[in-house]
Order: structure tokens, then C-alpha cells, then sequence
């Protein structure tokens, strides 16, 4: 934690040089892995979705939380309470908030991004209900933290005014519902991760690229570990013996890693499909998941043997020309999906 090194009393201590290094390598290796995706859809000629968007949504938010905390360093963010310049607190602070309430509509969106791209895959009615009961669940819940961060002190310019007229709740209150978030945050990433094991397990394509297709999707389980970190450095939310907003840096640091990496998480699997797309050129096999529901007519199970057995064998003879009205989130079984359905007489 930032706290005031007592034994050297000689010293100032400012950690804003390790602030900086920590939240733009995040913002810069997020934007990276960001484009890459975006170049894998455009490249091949597909529209952007909701999905897209979304991630695009969540790093700029990123994006202006790391340049609202550069900013800030200039103001006092990185020092301790105790040293920094009484005439620049408020402007500190204000760019703090801003900051903070920045990455919590990252972290909610990045994760809505990713949990949209498994509805579309999706196909077992209850798997969908979860989705949709995670999609709404965590910008609810995230939601709710960002306000919280607006409204525990009124009139609210008390919160960046410290010698103000006005009332603010205890600080535990915030700490405790903090908590709650990255716990109920952290969980939901561990659920998004696990999913598409589910959904993917029952499929008949080759075990190799089934292994590597659910570890690819279930990337996002480094997000719910970051979420589950921060909870070490809420204390210093209620810490009575400075100002929070001075030594709140590894909350900072971990507020943007949590959407930063689940922009990363979000983006290895489009780039897995893209990159094996191009290294198996001769020998390829369907690389993800069925995209759509399997036919009705015959039994479930002969119809889903079947329609995986298309599935294999259609992928080495896949037109590239584009879905209209889709933008199927795994790139390889795009087309091979297609080519499956057409097969089935679909």
C-alpha cells in the first residue's frame, strides 16, 4: 500500500512514478490486444457487433481513467496525505473520482461484452436465462458502486471540498460495499470462464482443439482474480489516519486492471480462431463451437453428431464469403457453421 514510510522521515515518498508504469502498460497492452481483434473481424469483411462495441466502450473508459490519473500526479495522487499541497486536494480528488467511476463502467462493460458473446453461442434455454441474469446482475451491481462513489457526501463537491459544510456516510459503509462488488464481480468472471467448457464440452471435434478452444475462452478467469485482489487494499477506503485519496494507489492500479484485462480475456479467442485459421490452412478441423441451434426433426443426439461431423468435415472447404446480418463471434466457425446449416438443409 502508499502508505508514509515513517523510518524515513526525511523523505517524501511519491508513487506515482509506480502508478503510471502499472496503468498505462494495462491501457497500452489492452489497446493491442484490442485492434488485433478488431483487425481479425474487418479483415474478414465482418461488422462489428454489440459484443465489439462494448469492448471498444469499456477501453475508453480505461483510456480516460489512465489520463485522468496522469493528470492527477501533477495534483498530489501518488503522494501521502501529509505531503501534498493543501491548494491542490480538491482538483486531486475530483480527478480521482472521475478516475474511479471510469473503471467501474469499464469493468461492467467489458464483462457485459463478453457474456453477450457466449449468449450467441448459447444453446440450452437455461445456459441463456444465466447469461442474461449475469448481464443484468453486474451493471446493477457495478452500477450501484458507481453511485455510491457520487452520493456519500452532500452536497457532493463536499467530496473533493474536505473543509466543506455538509455530511458524508462513514467510510465503512463504502469499504464494506466494496467488497461486495469485487467478491460478486470476481465471482461472475469465474462463472464467464467456466461456461464455455459447458458449452463446448458436449461437441465431437478433435480433443486438441476442444482443450484449446476452452482455455482460450476462459481467459477471464485472470479478471475475477484481479477483482479478488483488490479487496486486500479496500481498507484503505476507512483507513482514519489520512485522507483516502492519497493512499488509495494499488486501488487504482487494480481498479484498471480488472476491465483492462478483461478486454485482453475478451480478445484471445477471435485472435486464437484468426491465427489458426492461418496455420492450418491444409489440415484444418473446426476449431470452436457449434453457432446455432441443432436441427429439431431428428433426436438430439444423432442430430448433434451429425451436425459436428458436417462441422469437421465442412471447415476444409469453407467459402469466405460473409454471413449477412451476422457477425458470428469465433471466427473459423463463422463459415463452417454455415457450411454445416446449407449441409443439413437449413
Amino acid at each position: 500500500m502508499a502508505r508514509r514510510d515513517e523510518s524515513a522521515p526525511d523523505e517524501v515518498p511519491n508513487y506515482a512514478g509506480r502508478l503510471l508504469a502499472a496503468i498505462w502498460s494495462l491501457t497500452i497492452a489492452s489497446a493491442v490486444f484490442l485492434t488485433l481483434r478488431m483487425y481479425c473481424r474487418l479483415t474478414r469483411n465482418r461488422a462489428l457487433w454489440w459484443d465489439d462495441w462494448l469492448l471498444i466502450a469499456s477501453w475508453i473508459t480505461v483510456l480516460i481513467s489512465t489520463a485522468l490519473l496522469t493528470e492527477g500526479t501533477k495534483w498530489g495522487i501518488g503522494l501521502h496525505f501529509d505531503d501534498m499541497e493543501l491548494e491542490k486536494m480538491p482538483t486531486m480528488s475530483l480527478l480521482s473520482y472521475i478516475a474511479g467511476f471510469s473503471t467501474i463502467l469499464g469493468a461492467a462493460w467489458s464483462k457485459t461484452s463478453f457474456a453477450v458473446t457466449l449468449l450467441r453461442i448459447a444453446d440450452e434455454r437455461w445456459t441463456k436465462w444465466l447469461i442474461w441474469f449475469i448481464i443484468i446482475s453486474v451493471n446493477v451491481v457495478l452500477g450501484v458502486s458507481g453511485l455510491i462513489l457520487w452520493i456519500s457526501c452532500w452536497p457532493v463537491t463536499k467530496l473533493w471540498h474536505y473543509d466543506m459544510e455538509g455530511t458524508c456516510w462513514p467510510k465503512e459503509i463504502a469499504e464494506r460495499y466494496q467488497t461486495f462488488t469485487s467478491v460478486y464481480s470476481g465471482t461472475l468472471d469465474i462463472v464467464l470462464a467456466i461456461l464455455p467448457w459447458k458449452i463446448i464440452w458436449a461437441l465431437t471435434i478433435n480433443k486438441r482443439e476442444k482443450i484449446g478452444v476452452m482455455v482460450a475462452m476462459s481467459m477471464g478467469v485472470f479478471a475475477g482474480i484481479v477483482a479478488f485482489l483488490k479487496i486486500i487494499s479496500l481498507g484503505d477506503i476507512s483507513d482514519s489516519s489520512c485522507n483516502p485519496q492519497a493512499t488509495t494507489v494499488d486501488i487504482k492500479v487494480f481498479g484498471t486492471a480488472e476491465p483492462a484485462i478483461s478486454i485482453i480475456a475478451a480478445s484471445i479467442p477471435v485472435l486464437r480462431a484468426f491465427i489458426h485459421k492461418h496455420t492450418t490452412q491444409q489440415t484444418r478441423s473446426a476449431t470452436f463451437v457449434h453457432l446455432g441451434p441443432y436441427p429439431r426433426s431428428r433426436s438430439t443426439a444423432s442430430a448433434k453428431k451429425e451436425s459436428d461431423e458436417v462441422l469437421v468435415s465442412s471447415s476444409s472447404r469453407i467459402s469466405h464469403t460473409p454471413v449477412d446480418g451476422q457477425n458470428l463471434p469465433l471466427e473459423n466457425l463463422e463459415e463452417a457453421g454455415t457450411s454445416a446449416s446449407r449441409a443439413l438443409g437449413r
